[in-house]
């Protein structure tokens, strides 16, 4: 019997509450439905029944799989939180399988469902977008499903599966059809990730288009601050005589274009994260052979329909495992957010006589994403950089604290660098040129620059550059005097040179020494706009220190200060002097960057603490 619970939503100061929450006297209810806009929201789920054993799944919308079923004894409840993207259409973009049902639909699956106090709250997270075609959709109807409808339930809830995947689309339909990127990359934020898997369709594209239409698409989710993952295709389940895939299984088109090598070589070029899912399933599937691995896709016995290009429920988890495997290995964002271990597949209702390849049958595990490892790169001056006495203390010392095992800090500041000297050290001479800078000879880069752009040892694709410049740029005199043109300059460069390498660079305007007005503590450093303008022209987020670290100044109740920085609360927080910090506001200033980071959405949140 199938019970469906309406639930009312009331908006109360950022809040929703549920009347009529369906609890211990309806246990039986399996659907329930809120009555929300779209957005991201996180549903709250108890499960488990006081009087009887259960096992209970989660599905919501377009049969998008939350929570694979788990099993409860009676008496034992589990609370699950998941977050959800509600849109309309529920399903494709394009409204294939028309709008849905209107609001947010949970419906509870398993052999013996039983679950309380289901519930709905506004959030506001990181989102994964996924722009692809059918092989990746979220199939309303029918036996179909895409890999990215199962992705959520292989993710916990600190990111949002945002799937826009369209059945029949090409990498022109995507950027012809105004129902589909048109739309998608105005909701594109900084810090969001964006999955781009498409091929399948492009079957008359000739290179040169195909290649430039992936350009367009990475090049528009940069500009939206998001961050661009080029997906290759899944493969077709296409053997030939000698037990390997043909060349339409591996996805070359019609005109002879091998549309996976194409991909893989723009991600090289355009310096993107790739997730090879061409070579990854192509592999799987010759392991398994042609008749081992057709319960992976839509067969005539178990379906009602043959089809060697879209998946099962159980093939859609098995991709979709394949990718999360890909994130790990790229050591994107995402990864800080992976549920189970890469690769791994829940239970999951598997064909009759399937056997779960044994390459990704792994259990679930606390420890699930040990496997990926990102440094953070610091590059910056006195204020970022690690102490050699007990004061100063740079608050990047304090940075590597606050993140979990999956991350290491490597801190590059060094103090008393202008970004020019930084960059090129005893090459920047005392003398000015006719536009004022300083001249740089050799115009060649410090050593410490070579070695983070060594491609074996330096930054690696997945890892984050943090940059804090402009307190010793402002200096009248050379070597460390920096103009405002040639300090933009010098940041876009160390931003793009990070992006080419797959990495993300966060930028942040010089942290604020203690000046006050009176009572309030106000702005005192330059090179804000210059910060902001880097930012802008590379698609790096911008996190303003210089603001931030003077409102918490004002917060503390720094002012009024005499000059002298050796006692009480200034003394506390800062040395000697006005600029330089104490352990203690090292660390307060860390935890402001941190916490702009999560404010920001910015991925590199997602290995907080």
């Amino acid at each position: 019997m199938s019970l469906t619970t309406r639930i009312a939503v009331l908006l109360v100061a950022g809040l929703v509450v549920t009347e009529g929450a369906a609890g211990a006297a309806t246990p039986t209810a399996v659907d329930y439905s809120f009555n929300v806009a779209p957005g991201d929201y996180e549903v709250t789920v108890n499960l488990g029944s006081a009087s009887q054993a259960a096992q209970t799944g989660v599905q919501v919308e377009a049969r998008r799989t939350m929570l694979a079923p788990v099993s409860t004894r009676a008496g034992e409840f589990r609370r699950e939180v998941l977050a959800v993207n509600v849109r309309s259409p529920e399903s494709m973009p394009t409204g294939e399988e028309g709008t849905g049902t209107p609001d947010l639909q949970v419906h509870l699956t398993g052999s013996h469902p039983a679950a309380s106090n289901v519930s709905v709250a506004p959030v506001r997270r990181p989102r994964l977008f996924v722009v692809s075609d059918s092989t990746a959709s979220d199939w309303l109807k029918g036996p179909k499903r895409g890999w990215a409808q199962e992705l959520p339930q292989l993710l916990q809830p600190g990111i949002v599966v945002a799937n826009y995947a369209d059945s029949g689309e090409s990498t022109v339909s995507w950027l012809s059809n105004l129902r589909l990127f048109a739309t998608v990359k105005p909701l594109i934020q900084r810090g969001d990730e964006v999955l781009i898997q498409l091929a399948h369709n492009d079957k008359t594209t000739t290179e040169s288009t195909f290649r430039a239409n992936l350009g367009k698409l990475v090049d528009g989710v940069r500009q939206r601050g998001g961050l661009p993952v080029l997906v290759t295709p899944p493969v077709r389940h296409l053997f030939g005589a000698n037990g390997k895939l043909t060349p339409t299984g591996l996805v070359v088109n019609t005109l002879g274009v091998d549309l996976p090598a194409v991909i893989r070589d723009v991600a090289g070029k355009l310096g993107a994260p790739l997730i090879d899912l061409t070579a990854r399933s192509q592999a799987l599937l010759e392991k398994l052979g042609e008749s081992a691995s057709w319960p992976l896709y839509l067969t005539v016995q178990h379906d009602g329909v043959q089809d060697s290009t879209h998946f099962s429920e159980y093939g859609g988890t098995v991709m979709a495992g394949l990718v999360t495997k890909g994130i790990a290995d790229a050591h994107l964002p995402a990864a800080a957010f992976l549920r189970m271990s890469a690769g791994a597949v829940p239970a999951v209702a598997k064909p009759p006589g399937t056997v779960a390849p044994s390459c990704l049958a792994q259990p679930a595990r606390a420890d699930a994403t040990a496997a990926a490892t990102v440094k953070v790169w610091l590059a910056g001056d006195s204020t970022m950089a690690d102490p050699k006495s007990s004061c100063p203390v740079g608050w990047g010392s304090r940075f590597d604290a606050l993140f979990n095992d999956q991350v290491t800090v490597v801190n590059k500041a060094v103090s008393g660098r202008s970004i020019q000297t930084w960059l090129y050290e005893s090459n920047v001479t005392g003398t000015k040129n006719s536009a004022g800078e300083c001249v740089v000879s050799p115009n060649a880069f410090a050593q410490r620059w070579l070695d983070m752009l060594d491609p074996a040892k330096g930054m690696q694709s997945g890892d984050y550059l943090v940059i804090q410049f402009g307190i010793n740029d402002g200096d009248a005199s050379c070597p460390r005097h920096v103009g405002p043109a040639r300090y933009q300059s010098l940041l876009t460069t160390m931003a793009n040179a990070a992006k080419s390498r797959g990495v993300q660079p966060v930028l942040l305007t010089p942290v604020a020494a203690i000046t006050c007005s009176g009572s309030t503590a106000v702005g005192n450093r330059g090179f804000l706009t210059q910060t902001t303008a880097a930012g802008t022209a590379t698609g790096a987020p911008v996190i303003d220190l210089h603001k931030l670290s003077y409102t918490l100044y004002n917060t503390l109740k720094l002012c009024p200060n005499d000059g002298d920085y050796s006692k009480g609360a200034v003394g506390a927080f800062f040395c000697n002097d006005h600029t330089h910090f104490e352990a203690a506001g090292a660390d307060r200033i860390a935890r402001v960057v941190a916490k702009a980071l999560r404010d920001q959405k910015i991925g590199l949140a997602g290995y907080l603490r």
